[in-house]
This record gives C-alpha cells, structure tokens and sequence, in this order.
C-alpha cells in the first residue's frame, strides 16, 4: 500500500511542472519583451516607454485564440509606426526569424 502512495505521489509531482508550461508558466513580461526588442533595435528611451505600454495593454485583454492572432497584428503595426526605417527592417527581420507554431 505504502508503494502504491508512494509511486501515485511521484506521478502527481512529475505532472504539476508539464501542467505549468502548458498554462504558459513561461510568459514574459512587456517589460522582458522590451528588453529584447531593445537588444536588437537600440530604441529610444521615449520609443521603450511607449512600446511597454502597448504591450502592457495588449496583455490585459482577454482573448480567445482567433482574436488575439489579429489583435497581435495590430500591435505590430502599431509597434512599428514607432520606430524607425532602420529599425522596421530589423523587426521585419526578428519576425522572419521567430519560429512559426503549427496549429
């Protein structure tokens, strides 16, 4: 009896972290994804403050799965009006290069 909790246990402990990644225990914050876009694009301090906020507002909808692929759209085009001709080849290039999910 005692193996039998023991093995029912470890099962449970072994799930908790795949359940965790599968509900996007992984998500970074606007403030990360600025940080990254910052990495590659060397923006402006005034042009962080606005994209954080973007994103900021961006996360706080609640979407189903088939608007937020658009809504996602949206705050690209928003993102890059914001920067510079510079600086949009090389998020076109950043999103060339993101891998694509097949759904």
């Amino acid at each position: 009896m005692k193996k039998i909790l023991l093995v029912a246990l470890v099962a449970m402990l072994g799930m908790q972290p795949a359940d965790a990644q599968r509900k996007g225990g992984n998500t970074r914050t606007p403030e990360q994804m600025v940080e990254k876009l910052d990495e590659k694009l060397n923006l402006t301090d005034e042009q962080e403050k606005q994209i954080t906020t973007l994103y900021t507002d961006f996360f706080k909808q609640e979407l189903p799965r088939e608007e937020r692929r658009t809504a996602m759209q949206e705050l690209n085009k928003k993102i890059e009006a914001l920067l510079t001709d510079e600086q949009k080849t090389a998020f076109e290039q950043m999103k060339k290069e993101r891998p694509q999910r097949k759904r």
